[in-house]
Parts: structure tokens; sequence; C-alpha cells
């Protein structure tokens, strides 16, 4: 069966922009930049963009649209132990709409609410917000005494979530042409009502003084004292685009392969930042009002997170001409926002579905109402008075575990692919040497940074990071000069197959169906996103609370049991996912199906080959074919035997 396209390039960019553009792009990414030194937030946020954001966009992309396939017979096509990879990604993404989908229900909820008793009028910012959390989310019932542990279901909550993944269902159920063109209205109507917003807030007397403590302070000492900033902006820009959570694997699989992925991934990442930065000025604009409104300065209101859409903004609204009417246009914005991410994570479950062998036949109405009624059942949990906490917890260690997801999907683009190929061409000890020496130096400066307690750990983690490195290359090219020798070939020549060789091939089989990629996306796949995403997890795994307890295990003073129990048994599972993938990949098998003979031996199987200078090389060149192919022959009967069985 021919696989879907979408209708139109339009179309695709439109869902793509929608599911990037969620509530995180105007709660989140302004207050972000006001507590981290305002406009200096920009600098790790844009780093994080060109650096991380849209290389991680076209490799998703690309492979997507290059394999026509999810997460898991993407990353399975590097290597059959990849799998694992691709599924932590798909689950993770899973566990944000669970959460997502709740989330879109309390806006519902409040939306109806504000037809039969609308308060808006008469409060402030943080009682607008105490009023979501006790009335619409029901955590009136939790107390200090229990450790704010749930104590009962809200029936109202589980009726709208219900609602929520039914709309949800109707987005995704009748394919991928349909959800296309569902996106021009829930991603087109949203950029329309961000301008109606941002000209009304502009207009209001307060706005220049809210602009100004949003992009007009710039205070970068806070980018050394507080490391936590850059890791965030990792996370954001993660979070913000999609990427890691299956969604851009996805929708590229539903592209036609000749589009241009590199032109549509920078479209879509860029898009999706210019919405962010233009809701700040939009949100500060009305922080500014409501400063003056109440005679309080901007940092005495509650102006961050959550407290900021359902508390801050909604307060503004309501004292303007007709406020009711603005105040419920914000929660249909808001509806439209999340509404297009939340059907854009259940794709990205539902296509690694439809790609497996026990449901590439069955119909798509059933796949998807049965990954709807599964979200919504798991969902209950944010239901209860203490869904919102649920939520925060969940949402705090899925960041965390997805950074290594990252990691990982960089590391195998990078450098697993063409490894065994390189190991052939130039013997395990250089390409060893180099991969331990680049990520061995990595390891110990990130012990040093996050482990020092002093003012000079910044510094010393460079130093140390630069000696090993050099320590780790001097043995790298130690190991390489016999293999140089027996060639007769130049350094730049070897060293350009050890440090560039697989990633530019891998580079040259993409740009030869999905379009031009530039030779930098490579380099910074391979020598900068690994190293710099493991950092950044270090700096999350290193991150401590106020009292100085690791946040992991201690996230915003959250009892144990349930809050943080659930959300370590998230990350040691994701970890136990990887874990399996990497030592039993046959256990994935049933999750992708083989892919085509022309894809797995012209694309992502091909052979480094040795070079023509080295006596022998054209028996060793048919002696490596010969080898390669029966090795993939021998694998890829164990894969379809065991799907067999699974199918039967």
């Amino acid at each position: 069966m021919a696989r879907e396209t979408w209708s139109s390039k339009l179309a695709f960019i439109f869902a793509s922009v929608g599911a990037a553009v969620g509530f995180g792009n105007v709660w989140r990414f302004p207050s972000l930049c006001y507590k981290f030194g305002g406009g200096a937030f920009f600098v790790p946020y844009l780093i994080a963009l060109f650096f991380i954001g849209i290389p991680l966009c076209v490799l998703e992309i690309g492979l997507g649209q290059y394999h026509q396939t999810g997460d898991v017979g993407v990353f399975g096509s590097i290597h059959r132990r990849l799998r694992g990879v691709g599924v932590s990604s798909i689950l993770c993404g899973f566990l944000v709409v669970t959460y997502y989908v709740p989330l879109i229900s309390w806006v519902i909820k409040a939306f109806f609410y504000s037809f039969r008793d609308f308060v808006w009028d008469d409060v402030t910012g943080s009682e607008g917000y105490g009023y979501f959390k006790s009335v619409i989310i029901g955590m009136d019932t939790l107390t200090e005494e229990n450790g704010f542990r749930p104590n009962r279901i809200v029936p109202e909550n589980v009726g709208f979530n219900a609602l929520s993944w039914f709309i949800v269902f109707l987005c995704v159920a009748f394919g991928i042409k349909t959800t296309g063109r569902i996106t021009y209205f829930t991603m087109g109507l949203p950029i329309i009502l961000l301008f109606v917003f941002l000209g009304r807030a502009c207009t209001l007397p307060g706005a220049s003084a809210g602009i100004h403590q949003y992009i007009g302070i710039w205070d970068m000492s806070v980018l050394t004292e507080n490391p936590e900033a850059w890791s965030l902006a990792v996370s954001q820009i993660f979070f913000s685009i999609g990427v890691t959570f299956g969604i851009l694997t996805a929708y590229g699989s539903h592209c036609p392969r000749e589009w241009h992925a590199f032109t549509n991934s920078v479209t879509i990442s860029l898009s999706n930042s210019l919405y962010s930065f233009i809701a700040g000025f939009a949100v500060f604009a009305g922080l500014g009002y409501l400063s003056l409104q109440e005679d309080l300065p901007i940092d005495e209101l509650n102006a961050a997170g959550p407290g900021l859409l359902f508390g801050a903004y909604p307060a503004v609204l309501a004292t303007l001409p007709g406020g009711e009417h603005w105040v419920r246009l914000l929660f249909v914005t808001l509806f439209l926002l999340g509404i297009d991410s939340a059907f854009a994570l259940t794709e990205a479950v539902l296509t690694v579905m439809k790609d497996t062998v026990l449901a590439q036949n069955k119909p798509r109405w059933l796949i998807v109402s049965s990954t709807c009624l599964l979200g919504f059942l798991i969902g209950i949990l944010y239901c209860t008075d203490a869904g919102f906490l649920f939520l925060d917890v969940v949402d705090f260690y899925v960041n965390f575990i997805m950074i290594l997801v990252g990691f990982f999907e960089a590391f195998s683009a990078g450098w697993i692919y063409g490894l065994e190929d390189q190991l052939r061409s130039l013997g395990w000890k250089p390409v060893s040497a180099y991969l331990f020496g680049t990520f061995g130096s990595v390891i110990i400066a990130s012990a040093v940074w996050f482990g020092l307690k002093n003012d000079n750990a910044v510094w010393a983690g460079f130093v140390t990071l630069i000696l090993f490195w050099l320590a780790g290359f001097a043995a790298t090219l130690h190991f390489l000069k016999p293999v140089k020798e027996e060639r007769g070939v130049g350094w730049m020549s070897i060293l350009y197959e050890l440090l560039f060789r697989n990633v530019i091939a891998l580079r040259d089989e993409m740009s030869s169906v999905v379009g031009h990629i530039p030779t930098v996306w490579a380099v910074i796949v391979k020598h900068l996103m690994p190293p710099i995403l493991f950092v950044c997890f270090v700096n999350l795994a290193a991150a401590k609370t106020d009292d100085g307890q690791s946040q992991f295990g201690h996230y915003e003073g959250y009892v144990m049991v349930p809050y943080q129990m659930l959300g370590i048994i998230i990350v040691a599972f994701v970890g136990l996912i990887l874990l399996v993938g990497f030592t039993i990949p046959h256990l994935y098998a049933c999750l992708a199906v083989p892919q085509i003979e022309e894809d797995m031996d012209k694309s992502f199987h091909k052979q480094v080959k040795p070079s023509a200078s080295t006596p022998g090389a054209a028996q060793d060149e048919g002696n490596f074919k010969d080898e390669e192919v029966a090795k993939d022959e021998e694998q890829q009967g164990k894969d379809v035997d065991f799907n067999e069985e699974m199918s039967a």
C-alpha cells in the first residue's frame, strides 16, 4: 500500500509549525527570558537553536522523509541496536500527550466556566491563578498535612478529558491529508490572534515598561552564575520545536521524498522561535499594564509558567472594554495552540504503530481509537485533584530524559553510522582512541564543571577538556601512523576518513534524495551536538534545589511517594528501553517493518571502501562486501523469523 502523503507542502509546514508552537511558546519562553537576564537568555537560546534545534530537526525530517517510516525504523536503519532510541522517543512523546490533553481540557473547562461565573474582572493575577487551580483543576481539597497527595478524582475533568481526546481522535483518524487541512485553521488562526493580542497590548499604559523587562535588560552575569540557564534553553528548544518526540520523523515520513528537507526544517524551526519572540512582546506589554493597574512591580506579579496564562494575562484582558470576550478569545487561542501539538504527538505514535508487523494491515481508525483510549485512561491521573502536581513532576523528568535521548539520536547519526566500516578500514585502535578521547574529555570536564564548588570551576573545566582531548588525539595519531604509512596517503586524507567520512556519507546519501544539506550540518551533528547535549544532561542531573539538594528526586519539594517516585520510574524505564535495544535488538524487530532492499543496501549500509592505494585493495573490497552481505542476510533472516512469530 502506497504511503499517504501531505496534500501540499504548505499543509506540512503548517502542521509541523503547529506541532512546535504550543503553550510553552507563550508562557515558558517569555518567563525564561525574564528569569535569566532578560535579553541575555537569547544567547544560550540562539546557540541551542542553531547548533542543536535546527540540526536535529533536519536529521529527523530528513531521515523520516528518506526512509518513509517513523522513529523506530529510522534509527533501526542506522543500526539494528538503535531501535531502542526510536522506541524511547515515542514513549516519551506519548507520556507528554497524556498530560498535554488534560491541560487542554482545563482550558476548555475554563472557557465554558467563563460564561457561568466570570471572575477575572475583579481579581489580581495571583487571585485569578488561585481560582484556576482550586476551581478549574480542583486542587482545593489538597492538604499540606497529607503531603498534597491526591484525594479524589474530579468527575468534570474526566469528562472534559474525554472530550479533548475525542477532538484529537477526529483530527487524526481520517489520515494525514485531513490532518494537514485542519492545521490551516488550528495554526493559522492563532497566528492572526497573536497579532491581535500584540496590537492591543502595545497600546496599553505601562506596555513599554513591561517590554523593557522582557528584552531591555541584558544581565549577562546570569549565564555564568546560573548555568541551569543553558540546559533550560536546550530543553525549551526540544519541547518547543518538538525534536526527540518522533513528531518530525513521523511528519517527514509522509512527505514526498524529493521535498527539500533542509529548507523545510529551517522554516519550521525559525517560525517556531519567531512566534515565541513575538508572544513575549504581547505577554510582557500586558504585564506592564497589569503592574500599573495593581501598583506592583512586575517581579511581584505571577508572571511565570502557567500562572502567566491562567492568572496574570486573563486579569489584564478582563480590565479592557469587553474584557470577558478578550479572556474567552485567549482560551480559544490556547486551545488551538494545544490541540495541534496534541494530535502531532499522537500522530508520532500512530506512524510507528502503522509501520509495525502487528498493525500494518489494521484499519487506521482502530489504531487511532486504541491509542486515544489508552491516552485517556492514563490521563485520568491528571484528572485527580493533584493532577497539576503530577503534570509538573512528569514534565520535569521527561525534560530530563529527553536531553539524553537527543544525545543518542545525534550520537547515532554522527558516530554509530558507518562505525563498523571505519573499524574495518582503519582498525579499532585509532577509532576507539578518538571516540574515547572525545567523550572521555567531556566526561572529565563535566566532573570538574559541576563538581568543584568555587569560582574557577568553569575555567578549570575548559582547561581539563582541552588537555584530555589533546592527549586522546595524540594517541589517535599514534595509532593512525601505521595505517597512513601502509596506504601511502597524507595526514589530511587519513584524518578526513576518521573525522568526517562516515557523517559526510550520511549527508551525501540524504542529499541525493531529500535535497541539498550543507556540509556544516554533518560537522555539527558529529562534533558539536553530542558533546553539548551530554554536558546539558549532566548539568540538569547536577542541578540543586534552593536548599542544596539534588533536583533529581527532590524536584520542587514534592513528597517521594507518589510524585518523585513516578518521575524516577519514568527515567529508569526509558533507560531500560535504551539498554534493551542496545543489548537485545531483536526484541524490537516487530516494531519496524523490514526496509526494502533498495533502502537497506544502497543507503544506510553503504560501505566505506578501502583505499585503492592499499595493497590488495580490490580483493579486500570484494571480501568486505561478501562479509557485509552475509551479515545483513543473517540478521534480516532473524528479524523476519521473529516478525513471523509475532504475527502468528
